[in-house]
């Protein structure tokens, strides 16, 4: 039987948020619209976006009356600065060791990780219990429907919440969590900018949180992570996220390129009869390489389709050049003729 890989971003999400009426509640657009609402983990009082926790974002002009469009700016500035020194970490050592002290970029993309953990736990805890009462969503029915008609299934999604595996318990779908999780379900999920349910092997005093200002960000093996769906506020070693527009590849953690390459090994048995089909994805210029890498890993006979409302016209060419069969769809609702 032929087989099936769905590549998802963000737009995957809003989707989802749309289907469930909670675009009001939880805003993952502007990441910084409800920011004043998160809890620090140690005394759980709302305030987690404030100078007093995040003095190099505040200073960075990031408060929750930010705009989108400003939002998006002060975040992909943030990205370069860190794409640039992790992707030699020995020169970054040696700027480090030159100012004596860590530039406000730097700080602020290690802020940065850790508000949008604790932003999407405060937004897990919110729609959790919506989920659990499994009111049907177009994506999940189109699994349901097709499960049988492939030999495997895989998901590649870029977002950080967990809520694609709670609506698939909801729905009784069985599905594994790739180099975590050895099962033998038709489905695996691979999720390379990490997730807030990966859970690494060393967990820390609560009250000892603190968001470190160091050039290096954490890093550890895949395998010193599992995956957890509850108790995720908890303070552990590293933290396994890559902030959105993040080229894992040049920052250069382990587990993310462990994942990668279990994303192109799938992909390159991809071949005529097979199927991707492509949700949500911004293709911004500085995450670009990484996707380019895993497409052009499988075979052009593969029939690719985009649903993108919106679709990034750059996206929408690098694809027709690379697949013979690509389909440009408008709506999510065409899965239920696919």
């Amino acid at each position: 039987m032929p087989q099936l890989c769905l590549i998802l971003g963000n737009g995957f999400t809003v989707d989802m948020l749309g289907h469930f009426r909670q675009t009001d509640n939880i805003d993952v657009l502007n990441l910084f619209r409800l920011g004043s609402e998160v809890p620090w983990p140690v005394d759980k009082k709302p305030g987690f976006l404030s100078y007093k926790h995040c003095p190099n974002l505040w200073n960075l002009g990031v408060t929750p009356n930010i705009s989108q469009k400003d939002a998006s700016l002060i975040i992909e500035n943030i990205i370069s600065v860190q794409n640039a020194l992790l992707s030699n970490r020995e020169a970054s050592n040696l700027i480090a060791n030159r100012r004596n002290s860590s530039p406000i970029y730097v700080g602020a993309y290690n802020e940065l990780t850790a508000y949008l953990k604790h932003l999407f736990i405060y937004y897990d805890n919110k729609l959790s219990k919506v989920i659990a009462q499994g009111s049907p969503w177009r994506w999940i029915e189109y699994i349901k429907r097709v499960i049988g008609q492939y030999d495997e299934i895989t998901i590649i999604t870029y977002n950080y919440d967990i809520w694609l595996e709670r609506l698939l318990k909801a729905a009784s779908i069985d599905f594994k969590i790739a180099l975590m999780e050895n099962l033998s379900n038709k489905i695996t999920i691979l999720k390379p900018h990490g997730s807030i349910g990966f859970v690494h092997k060393d967990k820390l005093p609560l009250d000892s949180f603190n968001i470190e200002k160091n050039y290096l960000s954490g890093d550890a093996e895949i395998g010193d992570f599992r995956m957890e769906y509850d108790d995720l506020q908890n303070y552990y070693a590293v933290t396994a996220l890559i902030p959105p527009s993040g080229e894992s590849k040049r920052i250069g953690n382990q587990w993310a390129k462990s994942i990668r390459d279990e994303g192109r090994n799938i992909l390159s048995r991809f071949g005529t009869g097979d199927d991707i089909i492509i949700c949500g994805l911004s293709y911004w210029h500085v995450d670009r390489a990484e996707l380019d890498e895993l497409l052009l890993t499988c075979d052009s006979n593969v029939q690719v389709s985009m649903i993108n409302p919106n679709p990034s016209p750059t996206l929408n060419a690098v694809l027709s050049s690379i697949f013979d069969n690509y389909f440009l769809y408008t709506s999510a609702n065409i899965l239920e003729h696919l």
